[in-house]
């Protein structure tokens, strides 16, 4: 049996209306393994062909999930075809370009009005990633601004001719 059928098996008893830990008590594995079974079958349903194929890697596979968006996750496999290039690490760093990292001095000095703005995060269940990756970084810049005005106030009171703010 192809790996590719297990991922399938577990999107079609989700879609029936069973939960992650209801389908890994009937396959007797843990709920991690599930979750991570259920992205697996959610990339693009032409790379899963590819898959299925034998025409990449599974840990190639494991790179695609990061970005739930079909669209890019094909485009980017067409762009490693021409890439000496292939690994998983790099099928990643291409489908978080445009994103920043959430260890990232930024992400961490708004994070928290990131997440209650309700600001997209892509997740990597198969490596770590240091909490992910914050996708609208419009909306990052503009936290950042907003808060670091917020908190150059208290020394402009303090009588300061001249306050300046900035992002870098």
């Amino acid at each position: 049996m192809h790996p590719l059928d297990q991922f399938r098996a577990f999107l079609t008893l989700r879609e029936k209306g069973q939960s992650e830990e209801e389908i890994a008590a009937a396959f007797f594995v843990s709920v991690a393994v599930v979750k991570q079974r259920l992205r697996l079958a959610s990339v693009s349903p032409a790379l899963l062909d590819v898959y299925a194929e034998d025409g990449k890697t599974l840990d190639q596979l494991m790179g695609f999930t990061v970005n739930p968006n079909h669209e890019r996750q094909e485009q980017i496999w067409e762009a490693i075809q021409r890439s000496y290039n292939k690994e998983a690490y790099q099928i990643r760093r291409l489908l978080t370009e445009g994103a920043v990292r959430a260890s990232n001095k930024r992400a961490q000095y708004v994070s928290e009005a990131y997440l209650a703005a309700g600001g997209p995060i892509m997740r990597d269940l198969f490596q770590s990633d240091d909490g992910g990756w914050l996708q609208d970084v419009a909306l990052l810049e503009r936290l950042v601004v907003e808060k670091l005005a917020c908190d150059a106030e208290p020394v402009r009171l303090e009588g300061w001719k001249w306050v300046e703010t900035a992002c870098v």
